[in-house]
Formats: C-alpha cells, sequence, structure tokens
C-alpha cells in the first residue's frame, strides 16, 4: 500500500494482446467464478456442497485502428482465431508490477456504433470465454 503516492490507474496498465502491447484501449474487464450447490439432507441446512465448473470471461473496448490490427493479427475473423493469451499489467514506480494472464480466450461476440456528435467513433466492444484458469499475479485461479 503506498501513501502520499502514485497508485495505480489507467497510466500503470499495459495490456498486450496478439498485435502487441494495445494502445488504442479503452476498457479491459475479466472476471471468473466457480460456483457451489448446496446439498442438503436431514433438518433445514446444507451439510456440504458440491463444486459447479469453473468460468471465465473477459470484454474490451478498442479504438477501431486497433480493433483492425487485433483482427488481422487473428487471420482476419476474431472468431476462427486460434486461442489466444491476454497479459494484463498494472505497474508503476511506487508500487510492485502485478500481473494477471487470461490464457485461452475466444472472441464471442464483436460490437460497435457511431453517431453523430461523436468524436471518436466506431470503437468495438468484445466479448469472450477464457477456456483456462485466470492466472491472478501469477497464481491460478484453481
Amino acid at each position: 500500500m503506498t501513501i502520499n503516492g502514485n497508485t495505480y490507474d489507467w497510466e500503470s496498465v499495459s495490456i498486450e494482446m496478439p498485435q502487441g502491447v494495445a494502445i488504442s484501449i479503452e476498457e479491459i474487464s475479466y472476471n471468473d467464478s466457480r460456483d457451489i450447490e448446496a446439498i442438503y439432507g436431514k433438518g433445514s441446512t446444507a451439510h456440504k456442497y458440491g463444486r459447479k465448473n469453473y468460468e471465465a470471461s473477459v470484454s474490451m473496448t478498442l479504438d477501431r485502428d486497433e480493433y483492425e490490427a487485433f483482427r488481422k493479427a487473428c487471420g482476419g475473423s476474431v472468431y476462427n482465431a486460434p486461442l489466444f493469451p491476454i497479459i494484463s499489467s498494472y505497474g508503476n514506480d511506487d508500487m510492485p508490477t502485478i500481473t494477471d494472464t487470461l490464457p485461452d480466450i475466444k472472441i464471442t461476440k464483436q460490437d460497435t456504433s457511431a453517431k453523430q456528435g461523436e468524436d471518436n467513433v466506431g470503437k468495438v466492444k468484445l466479448d469472450g470465454k477464457i477456456l483456462s484458469p485466470i492466472k491472478w499475479n501469477g497464481e491460478s485461479a484453481l
């Protein structure tokens, strides 16, 4: 924890994708979960649980030029691309570097829009599934 220093901010984030370090990326969000099912027997409270499947996903918003570089690095189609990783690092002079690895991503949705009066039209939002456990600062989620 930093005291009276610089904490992680958007400027301290570096996102590595198949086309290299993404410069024109506006947002990235990733998450994972592993639900459980309560198992009941005699009485009204659970006495054990069963584990469900691990799930992870990613979404990001790219400027159109970054999206085109990404699409080209994917072979022309983000849907037909082989599985790829994204590496998200947070670091600055006042805080230690934290690196999350999102392995084996498959894009499942792309979305774009433009409207009158916008100064940066054509941004593309991508959603995807992460098919292997996220490595949160080097430690596997499972």
